[in-house]
């Protein structure tokens, strides 16, 4: 044979044998060899959990299957798993995991199985793990293969276009198969921030039917849907108040399973604008949002500004996220209905932020206060980087507005627990004072009874407190009459209890009735500064007090009721000096007159409970509701519980004239005696004034508070010295930890 024919033979058989050597992947330009590889990593959801599953299937360049499947289990709590050294025909490989996981949100495992998959390219890297972003790219991956791509191109669009999909762009260039919750690094939050925001508010199967319909959507063009879109806003505003919570929950799962890991600030990792970049809404260090102007003082009439607005990051009025969601069981004000006019009373602004500009505009105030409010301005997050505090001018010829439907409710409640508080006082007055030949103290004072003067003193304080401060968003006109009301429950409370838990506001996001006692020193302090303030004031009248008439005059207390409580807290320290001059300035008013009941004449007693106020009764409450017939606001006269009387008032001052070394206290108490038609053994001052008292016990509950200051108490009523202080009822004690009872008691 012709060597050159030879030659020629030899090259066609070479060439023969080297087009039959190629693999599928030749046309692609990728070469199969047949190579073992020690495929190894993690499946994380939260990390799988151990007894998983996970298979591997081999693939071609065109990412169908070779008929080989291996099997493996995931050998720890973190997730880990390998498949030790397996021949493959080709480098690429589809690997599913089945299996329960560790839920990051509610900080549990799962109820059920999670399927995740990955494909991977083993030539790059053996180590390779399978998460949420590997199972998300999976579907867009083939379909960019079917499409033509090679395996590489493929990977790196759907990497790309994956990431972007949630504005972390920046992590695209690491394949998400190298991603792991363990890195600690801006990866590893990133993984989590994706993986929380699809399980937030989904079990198990809900959401295996949500990845599905994300890969299907994901897949088809390498973004979601609009309706995907909306979805993805909604689950990051409820993810948004779990962000520590779910930090946590991972720290410490891993802690269990004797790892320390550290987990980033997860909020940078979510796009919570929308504008494709996750993380630029929080101010970098030294950034900073400057305010033209942070006060408007406006006047009366309101007016229209504009301040100008520099901020590195996007800002608004309301955040898309609130850092402080409502509480449920929050207190909502009424509305203007806490009034019979209906005109605003609170400032009323329109403010509108367009680019850098704020534009605020102010309603004219009725008020007769000055009144503030602030405009606050926010980062998407909820975060406060400016405010802007506005303070206009009142109206002092606005005038103070009768209670409205909201008022009246809340005062005749407030009227009823009152009433009953009181009604209880006035029987255990009676214990006290029938005592030594009845035993009644032991017998019924004792802290497993149910003292419902408690309980209805302090649902007394809670409707004031609930008045007061929506007065106080509003027209701030009933501050006075709520810290008279205060004085009046808190006084008796000390004269009856000692200290006792004080609470003076209604943020009930904190447990107020969960708080220790107060001294009654400083109880009594407070309340006479309040008084003081109240009396000096202008929203009390000097009138002649008519508690009984009707709502309105119930809750708008005169000066003279103020005056006699501020007396009687006097009193109680042993300041006769101040509480003669307020007394008698109750008396040079004029407004009441001594008449003649008296409890040894029930005549005189059904005159005064039929008559309402009378000459005697300054300050009274039933013990019905002082509800409405129709819509009138007239009350139902039926028992009442007279609380300040001329003849206490009366009796009071001549304790203090002659504690004060005046000569005449004993004309004044010849007053009542005369008045009343009762006769007193005693040529002494205060042995005459308690004879009187005691003839007129169920006249009022002060009784009580005038044996113990005056240091006769304890051989009046024949009690041991503990027995001075009521006992804090049982119930309060159980469910208050940091409630003590008063000594002495069991």
């Amino acid at each position: 044979m012709n060597l050159k024919i030879l030659f020629k033979t030899i090259a066609i058989v070479l060439l023969g044998l080297m087009v039959f050597s190629c693999g599928e992947s030749d046309e692609l330009g990728e070469p199969s060899t047949s190579k073992k590889y020690n495929v190894q990593g993690k499946v994380e959801k939260g990390p799988f959990i151990s007894g998983s599953t996970i298979t591997i299937q081999p693939m071609n360049a065109k990412l169908q299957a070779l008929g080989e499947l291996y099997s493996s289990t995931i050998q720890d709590n973190v997730g880990n798993f390998s498949f030790g050294s397996k021949l493959f025909n080709s480098p690429y490989a589809e690997l599913t995991a089945n299996g329960y996981f560790f839920n990051e949100v509610t900080g549990s495992l799962s109820q059920g199985t999670l399927n995740l998959r990955g494909l991977v390219d083993l030539s790059d890297e053996t180590t390779v793990n399978v998460n949420i972003l590997t199972h998300l790219k999976y579907q867009r991956v083939l379909t960019l293969v079917e499409q033509g791509e090679s395996f590489s191109n493929a990977n790196k669009q759907a990497q790309k276009e994956l990431f972007t999909t949630f504005g972390l762009q920046r992590y695209s260039e690491t394949d998400a198969s190298r991603f792991s919750i363990i890195g600690g690094n801006d990866e590893a939050a990133a993984l989590i921030a994706i993986s929380s925001l699809l399980i937030i508010n989904r079990s198990e199967a809900e959401l295996t039917e949500y990845l599905a319909k994300l890969c299907k959507d994901f897949g088809e063009n390498g973004i979601f849907s609009e309706a995907i879109k909306k979805q993805i806003q909604s689950d990051r505003k409820d993810l948004f108040n779990h962000l520590s919570s779910i930090k946590n929950n991972i720290i410490d799962r891993y802690e269990d399973l004797g790892l320390s890991v550290e987990v980033k600030e997860l909020v940078s990792f979510l796009d919570w604008d929308d504008d494709g970049i996750a993380g630029n809404e929080i101010l970098k260090e030294g950034q900073e949002v400057i305010l033209e102007t942070s006060q408007l003082d406006v006047p009366n009439n309101g007016g229209s500004y504009t301040i100008k607005i520099i901020s590195p990051i996007p800002i608004c009025l309301e955040p898309i996220v609130d850092l402080y969601p409502e509480d449920i069981n929050e207190i909502t004000y009424p509305s203007d209905t806490l009034y019979a006019t209906t005109s605003n009373s609170s400032i009323s602004l329109e403010k509108k932020l367009v680019g850098d500009v704020l534009t605020v505009k102010i309603s004219p105030l009725n008020s007769r206060f000055s009144k503030s409010t602030s405009i606050y301005i926010y980062d998407y997050l909820g975060d406060i980087h400016g405010v802007v505090d506005v303070s206009q001018e009142g109206n002092k010829e606005v005038s103070i507005p009768l209670l409205g439907a909201s008022g009246l409710r809340a005062v005749n409640s407030m009227a009823l627990s009152l009433a009953e508080a009181f009604s209880e006082l006035n029987l255990i007055e009676r214990y006290y004072h029938s005592n030594k030949n009845a035993n009644k103290v032991e017998q019924y004072i004792y802290p497993d009874r149910s003292y419902d003067s408690w309980r209805n003193f302090y649902a007394t304080n809670r409707v004031s407190l609930y008045i007061k401060n929506s007065d106080a968003q509003q027209w701030y006109v009933y501050q006075d009459m709520c810290n008279v009301f205060t004085a009046l429950l808190y006084y008796n409370m000390v004269c009856f209890w000692g200290g006792v838990p004080y609470v003076t506001d209604n943020d009930w996001s904190i447990d107020s009735l969960r708080i220790p006692k107060t001294d009654e020193t400083s109880i009594l302090n407070d309340l006479g500064k309040m008084l003081k303030s109240v009396i000096e004031g202008k929203y009390l009248d000097e009138k002649k007090n008519e508690s009984l008439k009707d709502i309105n005059d119930y809750f708008f207390v005169s000066k003279d009721v103020a005056r006699i409580l501020l007396a009687n807290i006097y009193m109680y320290q042993h300041n006769y000096a101040k509480a003669e001059i307020l007394l008698e300035k109750v008396i040079d008013n004029g407004y009441y007159e001594l008449d003649d009941s008296n409890y040894s004449k029930e005549e005189t007693i059904n005159n005064i409970w039929n008559n309402g106020s009378g000459k005697e009764v300054i300050f009274a409450v039933r013990d019905d509701n002082m509800a409405q017939t129709g819509n009138s606001s007239q009350l139902k006269r039926l028992n009442l519980i007279p609380l300040m009387t001329y003849t206490d008032v009366i009796l009071s001052y001549a304790e203090c004239l002659h504690k004060n070394g005046k000569p005449n206290a004993k004309n004044y108490l010849n007053k009542v005696i005369s008045a009343k038609g009762i006769t007193v053994s005693s040529g002494d001052v205060l042995t005459g004034i308690k004879e009187a008292r005691k003839q007129l016990l169920l006249y009022s509950v002060g009784n009580f508070s005038f044996m113990k200051r005056n240091g006769i108490a304890k051989d009046e009523y024949g009690v041991e010295s503990y027995r001075l202080l009521l006992p804090i009822p049982s119930s309060e004690i159980r469910c208050n930890p940091a409630l003590t009872q008063n000594p002495g008691y069991i």
